[in-house]
């Protein structure tokens, strides 16, 4: 086979003639164009693995790493590296909360808000077999990427439908070991606690990496055939509860004021008791000082008790002081002292 560099011409493309040439040059030429051509496919190459080995995940994202069909690592926001045509990224929000509604669906937030229901969803059995409807909202995100990614079906639709059915599937067991009036009244917030965990426990099983944020129910009521009936029963119940609060107000009422008047009856008490116990203590004191006193001068003792005594008495007395001449009758008041002993008399006699 005859090579290139075997002939002793070339073609002279400015002057249109074949012209005769070096073979050491055209392999110098040769030699030179094949270098430029391996450094263009180098760079080629090294602009594909930038390309495809870095990417970035969102804020808010993680990126699932795949190596060959298995995770590797979960990558966390910002720029990370993978090999190229080996490595495979899902990105995945895990800060987005999702909402599903469940007896109705939003179709305008308006305002004003338009909805439609859904009465197939919302219609549910309870324990004493009776039918409630209850509209109410589950709110979840993505707790687990990884679980996410591998376990939960990559088809939005399927995805919907899987965590929609297990959900209601749950909710619908709970609502069925409960009383229809415990439902309507008192076990609202029991009930979607209680769903809420159940629904978390059942996705953790399932290994769907889903983290439920809440489970909330908008509207609770009984069928439209007997609402009237269930709007009876609320307004006596709510009669029987207001009765229930003004009896414990009156009872609260007497028997704090009961309270208060026994504690002042037996503080009065107290405070005479004391008061008593200080006299006594007091007056067998002066007794007994008295009696020590009295065995060393009787007579001292003695006008110093009658001098007390007359302070006291002296006050209430009328004093007249007479001589003793033979006109005392005179001066004594005897119209005065017969008019007031008239005074004291009992009436009729």
């Amino acid at each position: 086979m005859k090579s290139i560099f075997d002939d002793d011409k070339f073609f002279d493309e400015e002057k249109g003639e074949k012209k005769k040439f070096n073979k050491e040059e055209m392999k110098k030429f040769f030699n030179m164009k094949l270098g430029f051509l391996k450094y263009i496919v180098i760079l080629i190459i090294l602009a594909m693995v930038v390309k495809q080995g870095f990417y970035i995940v969102p804020a808010g994202s993680r990126g699932v790493v795949f190596r060959l069909g298995e995770v590797i690592k979960v990558a966390d926001q910002g720029v990370n590296f993978k090999i190229p045509l080996i490595d495979m990224v899902t990105i995945v929000n895990t800060e987005q909360i999702q909402r599903f509604e469940y007896g109705y669906r939003t179709v305008s937030v308006g305002p004003p808000a338009r909805y439609t229901d859904r009465p197939e969803e919302s219609k549910m059995l309870t324990g004493d077999n009776k039918i409630v409807e209850i509209d109410w909202v589950l709110q979840f995100q993505t707790g687990d990427p990884a679980a996410f990614v591998v376990n939960v079906p990559s088809d939005r639709d399927a995805q919907i439908k899987m965590i929609r059915d297990i959900a209601e599937a749950t909710l619908r067991e709970v609502i069925a070991s409960r009383k229809l009036d415990d439902v309507l009244t008192t076990e609202k917030e029991a009930s979607q606690t209680e769903a809420k965990q159940l629904i978390q426990q059942k996705m953790d099983e399932l290994k769907t990496g889903i983290f439920v944020v809440a489970v909330q129910f908008q509207d609770v009521v009984p069928p439209q055939a007997v609402q009237a009936a269930f709007s009876e029963i609320n307004s006596a119940r709510a009669e029987k509860e207001r009765f229930i609060l003004e009896a414990d107000k009156y009872t609260n009422e007497v028997l704090s004021k009961a309270a208060g008047e026994a504690a002042r009856v037996l503080n009065e008490a107290e405070a005479y008791k004391f008061r008593r116990v200080n006299l006594a203590e007091g007056e067998a004191a002066r007794i007994t000082s008295l009696n020590k006193v009295y065995r060393e001068n009787p007579d001292l003792v003695l006008k110093t008790l009658w001098l007390e005594n007359m302070q006291e008495v002296w006050p209430k007395l009328k004093v007249v002081i007479v001589d003793g001449g033979s006109n005392s009758l005179q001066i004594l008041p005897l119209e005065q002292l017969l008019q007031m002993q008239g005074e004291k008399a009992p009436q009729g006699n």
